[in-house]
């Protein structure tokens, strides 16, 4: 009989034909372990009566609560299928002593691919010409042309993983890059060749403005219509990160307003609720689902590393990524720890 009981809150979205389980075949395949599919709703709040007796909960965007944790005194681990850790309540957790990892290494290339495309489609504006031609054809394709990405200025606020990997792809670019992240050390700006600056300057700066750092108390709302002011009016605005670190109707204000030159964001505010975004209905703007990071082999390597920190849980070993080290009862050297701004 299956000892370790893991629920994963969403209908089992495997498909057969790409070979492809969500990279969770050492949790499938174990003998000891009971994987258990149950309702999933996008961000919305996991119930304890759809995860009962669980000992491992995978949350990919569900929300897992104070009140969850409290119901269930089996629950030894929460693994967020990913880098964010804003749908997981992680003080509650610490304080029923669940521990709590994430698996941000391989989000780190997809995402810094994602955003490396994005930053071209500002600069060439190549979302504006696919909209051009498929309503004029080839009328007007001199209007609104794009510019060069090479030898730009690039601010990147938040410089963990994804930052830093996004780093290594603008290189061929000869870009000057920009970095406001208050939990950079001097020394490793240094190390890295960025100049180290407030988010005032680099705001005022950039011609090109990345966001790659978590939702957090800190970090919610860091840009306004103050922010987006000071932004150069050829700048552009790249969101990969998370909705919330700016109200979409202060950017959609400020991209109707000449205030920056366009943007391509991929999280919004009210995710997965977009009906109603005012971005929707602005041009200069590249829209994409949250889909940055979700590329087939970032997501099974995502599911390989869930599944063995569980796995290690399940033994009485600490796991890969605590983020609340606080919460295991033993010591937990070698296991990495999540940077508090950084995604």
């Amino acid at each position: 009989m299956p000892s370790y009981t893991v629920y994963v809150p969403r209908a089992d979205d495997s498909v057969p034909e790409r070979d492809f389980r969500r990279g969770l075949d050492p949790l499938l395949d174990h003998p000891d372990v009971e994987v258990t599919y149950c309702p999933g709703r996008d961000y919305d709040a996991i119930e304890p009566d759809e995860v009962p007796g669980a000992n491992a909960i995978i949350a990919i965007q569900e929300r897992v609560t104070a009140d969850l944790v409290a119901a269930l005194p089996t629950l030894e681990i929460v693994a967020a299928f990913g880098a964010g850790l804003d749908h997981i309540d992680v003080p509650a957790c610490t304080e029923h002593g669940v521990t709590v990892v994430n698996a941000p290494q391989p989000v780190r290339d997809a995402v810094a691919q994602s955003t490396l495309g994005m930053l071209l489609s500002c600069a060439s504006n190549l979302h504006g010409f696919d909209a051009r031609i498929r309503r004029d054809g080839f009328d007007g394709r001199y209007e609104n042309m794009g510019v060069t990405l090479y030898e730009k200025t690039v601010g990147i606020v938040g410089m963990g993983l994804i930052g830093t990997r996004l780093l290594d792809l603008l290189d061929p670019f000869d870009v000057d890059v920009l970095v406001h992240d208050p939990y950079l050390e001097e020394r490793n700006a240094d190390r890295l060749g960025v100049d180290r600056v407030s988010l005032d300057a680099l705001l005022a700066r950039a011609d090109f403005v990345s966001l790659h750092c978590p939702l957090t108390d800190e970090t919610r709302g860091m840009l306004g219509p103050d922010e987006f002011e000071r932004m150069q009016d050829t700048a552009y605005l790249v969101n990969a990160a998370r909705g919330g670190l700016y109200a979409d109707a202060d950017l959609t204000a400020a991209l109707r307003a000449g205030e920056i030159a366009g943007a391509a964001i991929d999280v919004f505010e009210d995710e997965p609720d977009v009906d109603d975004n005012p971005l929707l209905a602005v041009e200069d703007c590249l829209l994409t689902p949250h889909t940055s990071g979700l590329l087939i082999e970032t997501t099974t390597e995502q599911g390989n590393l869930v599944s063995e920190s569980i796995l290690q849980r399940s033994r009485g070993e600490p796991p890969n990524n605590i983020v609340n080290p606080e919460a295991y009862d033993g010591p937990v050297a070698g296991s990495l720890h999540s940077p508090t701004y950084r995604s």
